[in-house]
């Protein structure tokens, strides 16, 4: 080989190891590229279908302007605003197009950032995450997803109960009424403590015979009602560590701000043999007080959600039923000797054998059932109705939570002194404020100006524009346990329009790309 033919064959291997080089560098890039891309799918709030599949890139992920936003803004909510365009989202009789403020990824996570649409690191074989939006007004419902389907819950939505526990998973179990069989949510040592503090509560909080609801005796005094379809004991825990640790879960699990004015207290149930509670809804209807607005969609306020913690094992019965929900478990027959405690035809009766017939969650200590009294649309939903089944053998403790989607109702609380400074902060334009309290005239607020009132714990007050019955209240505020002095601050509610988000779009299109929605789905 000529000294010529040996340079240009090195020439040529330099040539080439040269466009290897520059292969893998932009191979690299690409694949930099890639990881700045995020493919998911987009749903309605809890829908199980329907979705729509997006890939967005980072420089895509649109963010609230800096000085554009209110201090009380939350973040996310220009993201969930501009995927309102990619899927119609749900708001019953809500004016369309419905406009989402808020998102969560499948395992329960607020998204406020793009980080949080990619797939977790470590995968070997990451899945596309599922992203789900909720109108304003509403609140994040679980999605069933499939029956027998185990989710678990992000530990930076709901933390393990301690270091090195297992993460809280939910098992789907129906679709409509919304069900979910919660694991890893509290400890056996929690339960107990629960337990033995409502065996030494006293007072009005102790240990008695349950009652559904209160009614007027002679005196015109208030009385609370027992009723034959309600057998069982129950006490209320308020202050107890294990307590005060389960009502923070329950918040969290349904990916709810903690506020106290949207619970009841936490009830603590005792059913001994041949106790139970007949089929019954959680929620309020208009007949329990036809002042009082209970339809989220309208911007009302009920029970949203349910949380019943089982404390114990049962020995035989004791499931939680819902009569009204597909009959997605094998029948089965009940036990001879648990129907014979009852008289046939009896509620009682009944129950039993819905139990082993319809969807029923055992009574299994350290699990817990989430269901919704609301659909995700913002509608009560009667297929909730659910009953305690008679315990056949043992003894059976629980407890459980109502959580309310906003401010809630029931009989007028008094708890300790305390006093409120309420500040009338509504601006654009400047509005005189009406304040209520349990529907009486509080006070009149003009702009710019504030009160002083004082007050009770527990008292919920509301404030409007235009009179004191001027329609349905704009804000809420409960008067908290703590400090002696609260302030609230009113502002006039922050209004969101796709129309707005549009002309932020067009200001900023020249700096962003369009998004990408993949398999042709229409918008």
């Amino acid at each position: 080989m000529t000294k010529r033919t040996m340079a240009l064959v090195q020439g040529a291997w330099r040539c080439r190891s040269l466009l290897l080089v520059l292969w893998i560098c932009l191979h690299s890039v690409v694949l930099a590229e890639d990881t700045s891309v995020a493919s998911f799918t987009l749903f309605d709030n809890g829908a199980s279908s329907g979705g729509v599949e997006v890939s967005l890139a980072r420089s895509e992920f649109r963010q609230e302007k800096e000085g554009d936003e209110d201090e009380d803004d939350e973040k996310g909510v220009a993201f969930a605003m501009d995927m309102s365009r990619r899927i119609e989202v749900s708001k019953y009789k809500a004016p369309k197009p419905v406009l989402a403020i808020k998102a969560f990824r499948e395992d329960g996570e607020r998204v406020t950032t793009f980080e949080q649409l990619l797939p977790e690191n470590g995968d070997d074989t990451p899945s596309r995450r599922r992203v789900y939006l909720v109108a304003e007004g509403l609140e994040f419902v679980w999605p069933f997803v499939a029956l027998g389907h185990n989710q678990t819950v992000s530990s930076k939505a709901l933390p393990p109960i301690a270091e090195g526990a297992p993460l809280v998973v939910l098992e789907s179990m129906s679709d409509k009424p919304r069900v979910f069989r919660i694991y890893n949510m509290f400890s056996p040592v929690e339960a107990q403590a629960i337990i033995d503090n409502a065996l030494n509560l006293t007072g009005k909080d102790a240990l008695k015979r349950s009652t559904v609801g209160s009614s007027k005796d002679e005196n015109d005094e208030t009385m609370n009602r027992e009723d034959v379809g309600r057998t069982s004991h129950n006490a209320w825990d308020h202050e107890s560590p294990a307590a005060k640790a389960m009502i923070q879960r329950s918040f969290l699990l349904t990916t709810m701000e903690e506020d106290s004015g949207k619970r009841d207290g936490l009830q603590v149930v005792r059913y001994t043999p041949g106790q139970g509670y007949n089929t019954h809804p959680d929620y309020f209807v208009r007949t329990d007080d036809d002042e009082f607005n209970f339809y989220p969609y309208s911007g009302g306020s009920n029970r949203f959600a349910t949380v019943f913690m089982y404390l114990n094992d049962v020995e035989q019965g004791g499931f939680t039923v819902f009569p009204r929900a597909d009959g997605v478990v094998p029948s089965r027959d009940p036990p001879a000797d648990g129907l014979a405690m009852f008289k046939s035809g009896s509620w009682e009766h009944t129950v039993t054998k819905q139990c082993y017939s319809k969807l029923a969650l055992p009574a299994k200590l350290g699990t817990a059932a989430l269901f919704y009294s609301v659909t995700p649309d913002g509608q009560i939903d009667p297929s909730s109705h659910h009953g305690a089944c008679p315990v056949l053998s043992g003894t059976k403790w629980g407890a459980n939570i109502w959580l309310w989607n906003r401010q809630r109702y029931g009989d007028v609380q008094t708890g300790d002194r305390r006093s409120v400074t309420f500040i009338n902060a509504a601006t654009d334009p400047e509005e005189t404020v009406y304040i209520t309290w349990e529907g009486r005239d509080n006070g009149v607020i003009e702009p710019g100006t504030s009160i002083k009132l004082d007050t009770f714990e527990y008292h919920r007050f509301n404030a409007r524009f235009g009179g004191h019955k001027n329609g349905p209240a704009f804000d809420y505020f409960t008067v908290q346990n703590e400090p002696d002095h609260q302030t609230w601050t009113i502002k006039r509610p922050k209004v969101h329009t796709l129309e707005e988000d549009d002309e932020e779009e067009e200001d900023d299109s020249d700096d962003e790309e369009d998004y990408t929605v993949e398999d042709g789905d229409e918008l």
